[in-house]
């Protein structure tokens, strides 16, 4: 007999380490911006997301959404004015998995 079972909530364990990445960035490029650092976690869920084969565009809004309400502060704060390049952000935009963004961000 097969019982259903509720689905499983994504674990959001998985963003700390590409936004401590984004905290620690050093080097050339610009302050990096709130809206850079929303980019970041949202493509950040995104990806993580498609890894899982969840593609329904409503869900990814609403677990962007509560991720971003989740990071605001401390995270954010370690974030927004760190160095971050156009180059990377492209990088990250186009990424396709969390290894990928994790390379961007180096």
């Amino acid at each position: 007999m097969l019982v259903a079972s509720a689905p499983m909530q994504p674990s959001r364990s998985w963003t700390l380490p590409a936004l401590v990445a984004v905290a620690l960035l050093v080097g050339c490029g610009r302050k990096a911006t709130e809206a850079d650092c929303q980019l970041i976690v949202d493509q950040t869920v995104a990806v993580k997301l498609k890894e899982k084969n969840v593609t329904d565009p409503a869900a990814v809004t609403k677990m962007q959404e509560e991720l971003r309400n989740e990071v605001k502060g401390d995270v954010m704060d370690g974030c927004v004015g760190k160095r971050i390049s156009d180059s990377a952000l492209t990088c990250i935009k186009g990424a396709q998995t969390q290894e990928e963004i994790v390379k961007c961000l180096r």
